[in-house]
């Protein structure tokens, strides 16, 4: 009999891997965004110190910086509950919004969540490589019916085309990160990622163009 994995089991591990693919075949060492996120998976299973100590001094202070600044906004009443692990796929959620500068960012997540565009993509890239497990995240958040989730079941779709360019990366965020009819704005970044085929991926049964 085959044993499902849970959905917390396909994240986890699928970010792990993820991270592995990044860091050996897009210099991930180099990245903060990498390091951010090793943290955080880390904390979920007790292990912060040694990712720490594996950072490069040039990123040390900003990595940790990032870190207790993360801790620091998941630290209240509304995210108490969270799952650890919610609290690592929030981080990466969190800084594709900020870079894409969307609308109902705040202050706090615009100062807490601050990553390089490219960082991002390359994170995509390397899920990209391994369609299996690219497919299996797809799949674990295509069910969620919040806007990120949905956001996140888009940009890993094996479908969308693997030269991901950061204008069409922050596009597709600000687009999914939007209530309501499609403004002007919206309406050309819809154009555009009809044209370069992300649409499909990212809007069947969401939202219409109006």
């Amino acid at each position: 009999m085959t044993v499902e994995r849970s959905v917390s089991t396909v994240l986890s591990e699928g970010l792990a891997a993820t991270l592995d693919v990044w860091r050996d075949q897009l210099g991930g060492e180099d990245d903060s965004l990498y390091w951010t996120l090793r943290m955080r998976l880390a904390q979920t299973e007790g292990g912060v110190e040694r990712v720490l100590r594996r950072i490069p001094n040039v990123l040390a202070g900003e990595v940790l910086r990032a870190h207790r600044a993360i801790n620091q906004y998941f630290d209240n009443i509304r995210y108490a509950l969270l799952d650890p692990l919610t609290q690592v796929w929030g981080t990466l959620v969190n800084a594709l919004r900020v870079a894409a500068q969307v609308d109902s960012v705040t202050t706090v997540q615009r100062e807490t969540f601050r990553f390089e565009v490219a960082e991002l993509v390359r994170f995509f890239r390397a899920a990209h490589q391994n369609m299996a497990l690219c497919d299996q995240l797809h799949h674990a958040f295509r069910p969620m019916p919040a806007p990120d989730c949905q956001m996140l079941a888009a940009l890993f779709n094996v479908h969308i085309d693997l030269a991901l360019r950061e204008d069409a990366l922050l596009k597709l965020v600000r687009l999914l990160s939007a209530e309501g009819p499609l403004t002007a704005e919206e309406s050309e970044a819809f154009r555009v990622l009809s044209a370069s085929g992300l649409i499909d991926a990212a809007f069947r049964g969401m939202r219409r163009a109006g």
